[in-house]
């Protein structure tokens, strides 16, 4: 099935001219049980919409990242495991992964980590080491007493985040443990979703100097973890609370607070605003979905894109996944994934480049698109022999 779509705004004195990459997200099935049973896709294309490169993988992709190498690093979702495994069968959730891929510009598999409890996010490190999510089962004493959440749907198990580091070689040499370092009183899920979790951590970043930022959509918050002790050295979104004089938990939605929030980071030095934490708001209190940049140092907003889409007569908004990345032109790319469209947009929240996903694959949710990205011209050395960014039209 096709419709309208592709690229149908790009003003290419305005947009940054580069490269985008994109994996498309089926939802029908969590994944395949052996390879090539269902193929992922990843394509690279032009402002135009044109694909320059394109990757198969054997297994579905939740989303796929180019390195400066041009190695292509994804997460592929798989059923594989036994009885119990997180994110499948009796304990589905979203974002199940369970394999770690890089594989070269041609497609050579490079590396290749499996495990069953990996989930939404991963990471190479500085160090040359991977570090992605995984889910622990949370201990019974302490799930009881997690607060927060829709009435009547606690499981069995209620699962919480783990943070794991392994070598090229697969050897765990670091893990955090979320359920280690929260507390009850202060990290509470949010109204509208189930008891199944208490965290639900959809990304992971490494800071400059170690340290890892994650968002945690059912705590609707984003928060930094110290590298050396573990602990939570800053929060910003939380719309729940407790007061604790009557034991009654609170919600606000105000601008300094986030509803589900997904793909938060620290804008890299060199980038306009480095330093400032970004992320994309899906705004599940508001049904209005944004880009919000963050001064870390104040927690104020200084700058988002909620007007964005009024001037073309609709609202932005994506229930889930979805992405914001600033560009060095200070422009910011978005990935509205619910409904596979990308658009960029400057700092005054005009939109200079737009791009809906042109096919559905066959699934409940067809349209949609965990993240998608865009690299320099000169971002690895593979892009020399690409057509130009541009594409042939300019």
């Amino acid at each position: 099935m096709k419709y309208w779509a592709g690229t149908t705004i790009y003003d290419a004195q305005r947009a940054f001219n580069g490269y985008t990459l994109w994996s498309a997200l089926s939802t029908m099935q969590t994944g395949a049980e052996e390879p090539g049973q269902w193929e992922g896709k990843t394509f690279l294309m032009d402002m135009t919409g044109r694909v320059v490169h394109s990757w198969k993988l054997p297994y579905p992709t939740m989303y796929a990242c180019l390195l400066p190498d041009g190695h292509l690093l994804a997460g592929l979702r798989t059923t594989r495991g036994g009885e119990g495994r997180p994110g499948v069968r009796e304990f589905a959730m979203g974002g199940t992964m369970g394999m770690l891929m890089e594989l070269d510009w041609e497609g050579h598999v490079l590396f290749r980590h499996e495990d069953p409890a990996m989930h939404h996010d991963f990471k190479k490190l500085a160090n040359g080491n991977y570090a992605y999510l995984a889910w622990e089962a949370l201990a019974p004493e302490k799930a009881a007493r997690v607060l927060g959440g829709r009435r009547g749907t606690d499981r069995s198990i209620m699962w919480c985040d783990v943070i794991r580091e392994i070598t090229p070689g697969g050897s765990i040499v670091r893990e955090w443990h979320a359920q280690d370092h929260l507390d009850v009183e202060e990290h509470i899920i949010g109204p509208l979703y189930a008891r199944v979790e208490w965290t639900h951590m959809n990304d992971l970043w490494e800071c400059e100097n170690g340290d890892f930022l994650c968002s945690s959509r059912f705590l609707d918050c984003v928060f930094r973890i110290d590298r050396n002790t573990g602990d939570i050295i800053w929060r910003w979104g939380a719309a729940s609370s407790l007061d604790r004089e009557s034991g009654r938990l609170d919600l606000a939605v105000t601008p300094s607070t986030l509803g589900g929030p997904h793909d938060a980071h620290i804008i890299p030095a060199g980038l306009p605003g480095a330093g400032h934490m970004l992320c994309y708001d899906n705004g599940m209190y508001s049904y209005i979905s944004r880009a919000v940049e963050v001064d870390v140092q104040t927690g104020e907003v200084v700058w988002q894109s909620t007007d964005v889409g009024f001037q073309h007569g609709r609202v932005p908004f994506s229930c889930f996944i979805s992405s914001a990345r600033r560009l060095p032109n200070g422009n910011t790319l978005c990935c509205e994934g619910c409904n596979g469209r990308f658009y960029e947009v400057t700092p005054d929240r005009d939109v200079v480049w737009e791009y809906w996903k042109p096919e559905a694959d066959p699934s409940a949710t067809p349209w949609t698109v965990f993240r998608a990205f865009r690299y320099a011209k000169d971002y690895c050395p593979q892009f020399a022999a690409l057509p130009p960014a541009e594409g042939s039209a300019h």
